[in-house]
């Protein structure tokens, strides 16, 4: 039946061609001009990958083996362009086909509608225990024990799911109205569907049940800009109202843990998704040029307002639990009130006070401002299985602005040579519940280009930067979350030796160097090169250093007119050094639990490419191949071996060997074209793609492992090899 729908769109298609253009192919009707194409065919598989393996290979498109539209273009105009009407569309009858239509008058009014699908494919290969008997409600089936690991085999014996995806589909309406030459409306409307499941982990104390979230939600975007420009300055004003609906509010799942609640455990979660929210934004951008050193200042500001006040869940399904709590379970208001207001303001000036000098500046204000609700609730349950411990906590409000300005000044030394000096400064200002309340980065900037002839073009950078903090407080969110004494939460919490990624002291140092060589008009190369490194100076905990650098080149060729080559390679690697403990209890941080974390991550890149007319206007071919290939190794060792604490603690403390992970990608495309008759072709195409991976997290995964008790979807991208051949035909008219 797919087929069939999709042989009927592809004649369509074809359909719309011949009914707009008679068989003369008049580049005239009604008066008005036609030009456009058309390309359809059928795609065939010699090795299709199978139904498991199908999750990576169609991760992101949809190939199925059937008729299929390559492409639609349909264009009818005046002569004199003042109407125009465009018709665009490809893949339709597939699950990520698109459509789009444009219409307008030249110079007043212009109309467009878009509608897009694209679909995400998380596995084929997943099993599942549970049933879903409502959406959202996820049940394991009677006469299971509920007890783990008692029920391992029966949930690795479980059903296959045919697959787990989403797809987003989504429409948008414009139009546009130039009323005169310097004012300009717009209006634009846009609605995503996004419907589907992906996998979802429910937690009980320290284990999890792997279900699916159900993807109900709806996005309702609509926008307002007017423009008004002017010889020596522009003004634009903008209004955009975001609406996001949940059409599942929360996911409810038996646990596989027990059967029956208990007053310190339940038999049965409750998770909440999304919530329903919406957003009104205000914008106000201009232009201005000073007649003063050919100055140009531009700035924006921009005010959001961030809504959600969706019903609060009860703290646990457990009712047992709930009576246990009393009056400490009984939530303080409905709902969260929850306001948050983004305040964006950006300052942009550029002047050039001598012909060889060019003078920048940029400053820009993002402020983020939590008015939600501070509420107080009088007791807690932690993922349904821990009775409520009576102790008052209030959620943290996480408000913080940043601050960033940068000085440049560009001198062009002599013809050839330009240097540019610059620096910056970024500042953050976060609330109480953060570790460091402010922080300051400092920047630096030096970069000469050189370009002593038209084919030679030589760019060096180099930007330092150095951020400092004055004061790291690492029990921050637990004073201000916990109203009573919080000293045995906080010796629990994090270590105070920890620094928080963005929160650390840090040198950077970077450094690009772009060649561009172009010797003949026939022929050009351009090697690249980017250096960056990261000291995090005071964390004796958390990232300790990272080193990135990535080398490539890119080069061009047509040694004859008839033919052109191109290749390319990228070499990227990726360093990061941890350092963590081992904590045997709160009270007892052993010194001698360190490990050090090495992670290396490798990706080699390569791309060829050739176009070559074998017969000039009647016969072409073309060829392309891409392979990658990436290597991830984790290195742990113990810089001091554990001898502290009991032998299961030094056990948990000691540095393990941990498998390399690597995955590779390889795809070939090569395609003949032969025009024939006037406008007419055939293209003749095979494909050739093959995905290997070895990571051994997820290779021999089952939804029960032993030596845990939590339970899995067991999902995972299996390699693939697929061989396509695909035929089409096309129509081009004008």
């Amino acid at each position: 039946m797919k087929a069939t729908a999709a042989l009927q769109l592809v004649a369509a298609a074809f359909a719309v061609v011949g009914l707009t253009v008679p068989a003369a192919a008049q580049t005239s009707v009604f008066g008005l001009n036609v030009e456009g194409d058309a390309e359809a065919g059928f795609r065939a598989f010699i090795d299709r990958p199978t139904k498991g393996e199908r999750a990576k290979f169609e991760e992101y498109r949809d190939l199925p083996q059937q008729p299929f539209l390559e492409s639609l273009h349909l264009r009818l105009f005046r002569p004199d362009e003042s109407y125009s009407f465009q018709f665009d569309g490809s893949k339709w009858g597939q699950q990520d086909q698109e459509f789009s239509l444009r219409t307008g008058r030249l110079g007043l009014w212009e109309f467009g509608f878009d509608w897009d699908q694209t679909q995400h494919i998380f596995s084929t290969n997943a099993r599942m225990l549970a049933t879903e008997t409502k959406r959202g409600v996820f049940t394991l089936p009677a006469g299971l024990a509920r007890a783990m690991p008692a029920d391992g085999p029966r949930y690795n014996a479980a059903p296959g799911l045919d697959e787990i995806s989403v797809r987003w589909d989504t429409a948008r309406i414009s139009f546009k109205l130039t009323p005169t030459p310097d004012l300009e409306l717009k209006a634009e409307y846009t609605h995503i569907d996004k419907d589907g499941d992906r996998p979802f982990g429910v937690p009980f104390g320290f284990n999890f049940i792997e279900v699916l979230e159900p993807i109900e939600q709806t996005i309702h975007d609509f926008r307002l800009q007017a423009t008004v420009a002017r010889e020596r300055w522009q003004l634009q004003f903008g209004y955009t109202l975001s609406v996001f609906q949940n059409g599942v509010t929360a996911l409810i799942t038996d646990s596989p843990f027990r059967a029956t609640d208990t007053a310190a455990a339940s038999a049965s979660g409750q998770m909440s998704l999304p919530p329903d929210n919406m957003a009104h934004t205000f914008s106000l951008a201009g232009g201005l040029n000073l007649p003063w050193w050919r100055t140009r200042v531009t700035s924006n500001f921009s005010y959001s307002l961030r809504l959600q006040n969706e019903d609060f869940l009860p703290h646990t399904r457990n009712r047992l639990i709930l009576a246990a709590g009393g009056q400490d379970l009984v939530l303080p208001q409905a709902g969260l009130n929850g306001n948050v207001q983004v305040f964006l303001y950006n300052l942009n000036a550029t002047s050039r006070p001598l012909p060889p000098l060019t003078l920048s500046l940029k400053y820009r204000l993002y402020d983020l401002k939590d008015k939600s609700d501070v509420i107080t609730f009088g007791g807690t349950v932690e993922t349904d299985s821990s009775a409520p411990n009576g102790e008052d906590v209030r959620p943290g409000r996480w408000s913080y602005r940043r601050q960033n300005t940068d000085i440049d000044a560009r001198w062009r030394i002599v013809q050839p040579v330009a240097l540019t000096l610059g620096a910056g400064w970024e500042r953050w200002d976060r609330n109480e519940h953060r570790e460091v309340r402010e922080s300051d980065e400092l920047f630096g900037k030096a970069a000469l280009d050189v370009t002593p002839f038209d084919w030679l073009l030589a760019r060096l950078k180099y930007v330092p930067s150095f951020r400092r903090i004055p004061h790291y407080n690492a029990s921050a969110h637990l004073e201000h979350t916990t109203l009573e004494d919080p000293g045995v939460l906080i010796q629990a919490g994090q270590s105070p030796f920890l620094r928080k990624l963005d929160e650390s002291d840090r040198d950077r140092h970077r450094v690009d160097f772009l060649l561009q060589l172009t010797p003949t008009d026939a022929f050009s190369v351009g090697p690249t090169v980017g250096y960056r490194y990261d000291d995090h100076v005071d964390s004796r905990f958390g990232l300790q250093a990272e080193k990135s650098w990535s080398a490539g080149m890119d080069a061009n060729w047509t040694p004859l007119e008839r033919v052109s080559l191109s290749a390319g390679y990228v070499h990227e690697r990726i360093f990061q050094k941890q350092r963590s403990r081992s904590r045997a209890a709160a009270t007892d941080p052993f010194t001698d639990f360190d490990w050090i974390t090495e992670h290396t991550d490798t990706v080699d890149t390569y791309n060829f490419s050739a176009s070559v007319a074998l017969i000039p206007k009647v016969l072409e071919w073309n060829t392309s191949a891409n392979y990658s290939y990436a290597l991830g190794r984790v290195e742990t060792t113990n810089p001091r071996t554990p001898v502290s604490g009991t032998a299961a603690q030094r056990e948990t403390a000691t540095a393990k060997p941990w498998p390399a992970f690597e995955d590779s990608l390889i795809r070939v495309e090569s395609a003949l074209k032969y025009y024939f008759w006037k406008n007419w072709s055939a293209k003749l195409g095979y494909v050739f793609e093959e995905f290997e991976k070895h990571d051994f997290r997820t290779d021999t995964l089952n939804p029960f492992n032993p030596g845990s008790n939590s339970v899995w979807l067991g999902n995972d991208l299996k390699d693939y090899t697929a061989h396509i051949i695909a035929l089409t035909l096309g129509y081009r008219f004008k």
